[in-house]
């Protein structure tokens, strides 16, 4: 891969995290407005498979593991990585949540920290490390160069049926998405041994298709709760985002925006794992306490919680080794990231 492909990457992570962050503020505080229910179903209808595929795009040298011994030895490091912050967060988390159950929606009870074990975390945000770990760890007990193919579109039948039916289930809905970012990687290099750079060159026309697409399918959902249509609509923002990424690395790649996403999507799991308590504090301080207008709490909330994450990661908790391993997974400094 090329410095700038890898650039592309982090650009669509950039993209990726800001979408949650706003996501999770649009949330936060329960507002029947129109407007926000459909931002709110546009920015949920791709923006977590759009994470497990960049993850799955990292995640490529398991095909080419041969022993056991080295996947057994992946597994163990993915689980150091997302477990330990999943369950070291979530614990740390319990006694906040009791806490603020007087400005909770849904209270929590101390019952539900069995629930720690079934992907269902105090920090509600730190699902996404409990299944990228599952989805990490089948891809290496039973996914190999011989039977990938077979694997993705299998799993991708499965996916579609799992939106179909809405199972209550994580794993089937994006378990394909990760092997689609292995699949992704393949095609870039494949493209690279051809001369070719950029996988969407020339795509403006289809960028334009797929954005129609994406809205048709999101207001066909809005309207009427077909469930499936979110799997459609998963790829077509996924392909907006890759295409926009790409375009901003190849024609914008001095701009103030690309270099913002790059950061952002470079501290993209720090943002991911921090944000959620900023989110709590600031909501209850401008919601519930001062009690401000809806927007402003919306803005408040959301630059607090995207831009608080990194000072507190790059000149807190990663310069304190314990911290680094209970929040991050990591035993050593490293800028690697998911």
């Amino acid at each position: 891969m090329t410095k700038q492909r890898y650039r592309a990457i982090d650009i669509a992570k950039g993209v990726g995290i800001i979408l949650v962050v706003l996501g999770h503020t649009l949330s936060q505080i329960n507002i029947d407005a129109r407007w926000v229910k459909i931002l709110y179903t546009l920015i949920y209808s791709f923006h977590m498979p759009l994470f497990f595929l960049l993850s799955g795009f990292v995640a490529s040298k398991l095909l080419n593991m041969k022993t056991v011994k080295e996947r057994a030895r992946y597994i163990k490091g993915r689980a150091v990585r997302l477990l330990v912050p999943y369950f070291v967060i979530g614990f740390l988390y319990i006694p906040v949540k009791l806490k603020l159950n007087q400005y909770a929606v849904k209270p929590f009870k101390l019952s539900d920290t069995i629930k720690l074990l079934i992907g269902q975390n105090p920090d509600v945000a730190l699902w996404f490390l409990y299944v990228l770990f599952i989805v990490s760890a089948l891809t290496a007990l039973f996914v190999n160069s011989a039977n990938f193919r077979s694997v993705l579109y299998g799993a991708g039948a499965l996916c579609a049926a799992s939106w179909w039916v809405n199972i209550p289930f994580r794993v089937p809905k994006y378990f394909f998405f990760f092997l689609a970012g292995i699949w992704l990687r393949l095609k870039i290099e494949d493209k690279k041994k051809e001369g070719e750079v950029y996988l969407f060159e020339g795509q403006f026309l289809t960028f334009v298709l797929i954005a129609i697409v994406f809205l048709i399918l999101n207001r066909v959902y809005f309207r009427n709760g077909i469930n499936v249509l979110r799997f459609g609509a998963s790829f077509c923002g996924i392909y907006m985002v890759l295409w926009l990424s790409e375009y901003l690395c190849r024609y914008k790649s001095k701009s103030s925006v690309t270099r913002v996403l790059e950061k952002a999507g470079l501290r993209s799991m720090d943002i991911y794992i921090i944000h959620e308590p900023v989110m709590t504090f600031m909501k209850i301080l401008t919601w519930n306490i001062l009690g401000m207008n809806y927007v402003v709490c919306t803005i408040i909330i959301f630059v607090c919680a995207l831009l608080i994450p990194y000072p507190v990661s790059v000149y807190l908790i990663r310069r304190i080794p314990i911290l680094r391993f209970l929040f991050f997974g990591e035993r050593k400094s490293s800028e690697k990231k998911v």
